[in-house]
């Protein structure tokens, strides 16, 4: 795995998580009952703070450059790229990146919320795993 990763690479993460979130038919129906808006700010390494918004409303799904309000996002998170990349794929534990300071989470979101982020990841992680099975599997 590289070392490093561009904010770029980190946002086509999300764009491939909410892909993968419509293949899943039980994460699927509760995107089209439910809302999330989650605002990442991604830390460079030289200091600058870049933003993007993830919402997921009915008939609505995406991530887009720029910032909202604290008070308009369901959750804030501020983190590195490549933490996010570890976080999502598996290879860091979300209480490990708390408390070593490479994920803050300034907004914390209410339950159903956090559940239903988890959920994201969860079925993005499961995907990801059942491609590279196929990938290996295949001549």
């Amino acid at each position: 795995m590289s070392e490093s990763m561009t904010v770029g690479e980190a946002v086509a993460e999300l764009r491939d998580m909410l892909a993968a979130s419509e293949r899943n038919t039980t994460i699927s129906g509760r995107l089209a009952k439910g809302s999330l808006s989650v605002l990442y700010e991604f830390q460079a390494e030289d200091g600058s703070v870049e933003s993007y918004v993830m919402r997921i409303q009915p008939g609505v799904r995406g991530v887009e450059e720029g910032g909202i309000p604290y008070d308009d996002a369901d959750i804030v998170i501020r983190t590195e790229p490549l933490t996010l990349h570890r976080l999502t794929n598996g290879d860091l534990g979300g209480r490990e990146a708390i408390v070593s300071g490479r994920l803050d989470i300034r907004k914390a979101p209410s339950m159903p919320k956090l559940l239903f982020m988890r959920s994201l990841f969860n079925g993005y992680k499961k995907a990801r795993l059942r491609a590279e099975a196929a990938t290996e599997a295949s001549p």
